[in-house]
C-alpha cells in the first residue's frame, strides 16, 4: 500500500495471519488474524508492520456501480459495515469459519474461472456483505489503538489537519501550535499514522480537490485555492503525484463514470 491511500471504491481487508497496524482517517488500530477491516470510499488509510513477521491478507473492493447493479435498495443492506464508526471487527468461532469459507470460495472461483464463475462470484460476495451487515452489531470490536504507537497529541494534530487543511500549514506552524519539537513531531507522526506530515496533508487536500472536481464546475485554479494550495502549478504537481492523473483528466473520467 505504497500509493493510493484513498480511493472512490469500498474496501474489505481480512487478515489471515500475522499482525498489522492500520491507520484509518484519524485513528490507528492494532489488528490480528481473524480481523475484518471495512474502509469506506475516500477514507485515508494505510497499513504498516508491527514487527518483522510476515502476514497474509485478502483484499476485496467494489464500487457504487456494482452496488446499484444488485438493486435499488442494495446499499441499505450491503453498506452497513462501512458507515459504522468502528472500522475493525474481530471474528471468532463460527463467524470466522463462515467468513473464511466465503472468502476462499471467492478466491477459487477467480482462480479456476469455470463456467458461470462471474455470476457465482457475485452471489458469494453479496452473501458475504449481507452476513457482515447482519453481524455488525453482534461481534466484538478489535483494539481501537496501536500499542507502542498510541499518541493522543498526534491524533489531536491529525484532527486539526483534517479541519484546517485549507489554511497554510507547515511543520513549523504545527510545532508551534501544539508545543512540540519538529523532529519529535515528524518521527511520532510517521510512527502513528504511517504517513509523513507532508504526505498526509497532500492526501487530505487532493481528496478535497477530487470532491470539488466531481461535484462542482469550479475552475482548476479555484479548486487549488479551496484545497489549500498556494499555486495552481504546485497543485498540479501534487495532484499528478497522488492520483497519476491531471485534474482535468480526473474530472473527465469522473463525468464518464457517472
Amino acid at each position: 500500500m505504497q500509493v493510493n491511500h484513498f480511493h472512490d471504491h469500498y474496501e474489505i481487508y481480512y487478515l489471515l495471519s500475522g499482525k498489522r497496524y492500520y491507520f484509518i482517517q484519524d485513528r490507528s488500530y492494532f489488528i490480528q488474524e481473524g480481523d475484518l477491516v471495512f474502509i469506506d470510499k475516500n477514507q485515508l488509510h494505510k497499513t504498516r508492520n508491527v514487527d518483522e513477521e510476515t502476514h497474509e491478507r485478502i483484499l476485496l473492493s467494489f464500487d457504487d456501480r456494482w452496488i446499484r447493479s444488485i438493486g435499488e435498495d442494495a446499499s441499505t443492506h450491503l453498506l452497513v459495515p462501512f458507515v459504522q464508526k468502528q472500522h475493525v471487527f474481530s471474528l471468532s468461532g463460527t463467524n470466522r469459519t463462515l467468513v473464511e469459507n466465503l472468502l476462499f470460495q471467492l478466491l477459487r472461483e477467480q482462480q479456476q474461472a469455470l463456467g458461470g464463475w462471474q455470476l457465482n462470484s457475485r452471489a458469494l460476495f453479496t452473501q458475504l456483505l449481507i452476513f457482515c451487515s447482519r453481524m455488525t452489531d453482534r461481534i466484538s470490536t478489535a483494539q481501537d489503538h496501536a500499542p507502542q504507537s498510541h499518541n493522543p497529541k498526534i491524533f489531536e494534530i491529525v484532527a486539526y489537519i483534517n479541519e484546517h487543511y485549507r489554511n497554510r500549514l507547515t511543520l513549523a506552524s504545527i510545532s508551534e501550535t501544539f508545543y512540540i519539537s519538529p523532529s519529535y513531531f515528524c518521527r511520532s507522526f510517521k510512527e502513528t499514522t504511517g504517513f509523513s506530515f507532508v504526505e498526509y496533508l497532500n492526501n487530505v487536500r487532493i481528496r478535497e480537490a477530487q470532491r470539488l472536481l466531481r461535484e462542482t464546475k469550479l475552475k482548476v485554479i479555484h479548486i487549488a485555492e479551496q484545497s489549500g494550495f498556494d499555486s495552481v502549478a504546485h497543485f498540479g504537481r501534487v495532484f499528478k503525484q497522488v492520483t497519476s492523473q491531471t485534474p482535468l483528466e480526473c474530472r473527465k473520467l469522473m463525468r464518464l463514470s457517472q
